[in-house]
């Protein structure tokens, strides 16, 4: 299967990448149209978008509970194990620091496993479908075997 090139890599759209590509879609194309008009009226400066693995027994909830009020957090039916967590007001940074913070809460034989793509969305110059896109290949440098646990990037 040909890949798509990003970063001097090819990203290989496997079964697996694409039926989470869709299910983030299926699942979220609505709130990030909600998120995109906040941010052409200007009632939000940037969001990002966190897709985050794990196999930990109770994951789910441990994000619910460390999460923002203002954070919305999803499960991506398709995938298990992934989670996708929407965080208004904050940059890829904000993003980044997170989930060092949470990886200090976690049991050390969990964060092993834990992969996660972050992209900060300080833009809406992109279609939601592109962005969906840069999301997934995003997440998909972080599940590479070579590649580095956690993946950030900043649309502009």
């Amino acid at each position: 299967m040909k890949g798509r090139k990003s970063d001097n890599r090819t990203l290989e759209y496997d079964d697996r990448a694409m039926r989470l590509g869709v299910e983030l879609y299926r699942q979220n194309e609505i709130l990030m149209e909600l998120l995109y008009h906040l941010m052409k009226t200007h009632r939000l400066n940037s969001f990002s978008v966190i897709l985050v693995y794990s196999r930990t027994k109770g994951f789910g909830e441990f994000l619910q509970k460390h999460k923002r009020r203002t954070d919305l957090l999803y499960k991506i039916e398709a995938c298990e194990g992934v989670y996708a967590l929407f965080c208004q007001e904050t940059q890829v940074d904000g993003g980044y620091y997170f989930i060092r913070r949470l990886t200090g809460l976690m049991d050390p034989e969990n964060i092993e496993e834990l992969r996660v793509g972050i992209v900060g969305v300080e833009s809406t110059r992109y279609p939601l479908k592109d962005l969906i896109f840069i999301i997934l290949d995003t997440y998909i440098k972080a599940e590479s075997p070579e590649g580095e646990k956690i993946v950030f990037r900043t649309v502009k």
